[in-house]
């Protein structure tokens, strides 16, 4: 079994307080997270990703401001947020999911929030430094790229954390195309 989900890799952030992760692999939005897969359906799973993303247009996003899940009295993941973008990731984000339920991959339950998780937070220390970087971040312009892709990316876990790879990329038309 292959651990996988379908992403738009971003520019890599640096926040103060935010420890950096050892690898240097790119950050992600994730547009859906499949879990376990046999590895004999991946051909499957990128041929309707293609299909469902076909003609669609990729565009200008931003990364900006950070946030916690679920609340600032009790964070548990802190993030940084898409400001420009963030209409297209959504769209993105529906379009996977239809495409992937017709492949007997359950609908999220939860509306769809564009994202970069920065860290998880297991501790007190953890959730003040997660209000004070809040803080001190609100708002913040991180980064500006360009939406061109969408990945279907394996996560195997490691004990330095998640090594990605991308299995399949599925280019999006040029905005002004």
């Amino acid at each position: 079994m292959w651990r996988l989900f379908v992403a738009v890799e971003v520019p890599r952030v640096t926040v103060a307080g935010i420890r950096e992760p050892r690898d240097a692999s790119p950050m992600h939005v994730t547009l859906k997270f499949l879990g376990d897969v046999e590895e004999g359906r991946v051909s499957e799973i990128a041929r309707a990703l293609g299909e469902a993303l076909s003609g669609t247009a990729g565009g200008p996003a931003t990364l900006q401001g950070v946030g916690v899940f679920p609340s600032a009295e009790r964070p548990r993941v802190l993030w940084v947020g898409v400001g420009e973008g963030k209409s297209l990731l959504t769209r993105l984000g529906d379009q996977v999911e239809s495409a992937l339920s017709g492949l007997g991959f359950p609908r999220e339950d939860r509306p769809f929030h564009p994202h970069v998780t920065l860290a998880r937070i297991h501790d007190r220390r953890g959730a003040d430094e997660a209000r004070r970087v809040l803080a001190d971040n609100y708002g913040r312009l991180f980064a500006a790229f360009e939406i061109r892709e969408v990945l279907l990316k394996r996560s195997v876990l490691a004990p330095g954390g998640a090594e990605h790879t991308t299995l399949v990329a599925i280019p999006l038309r040029a905005a002004d195309a």
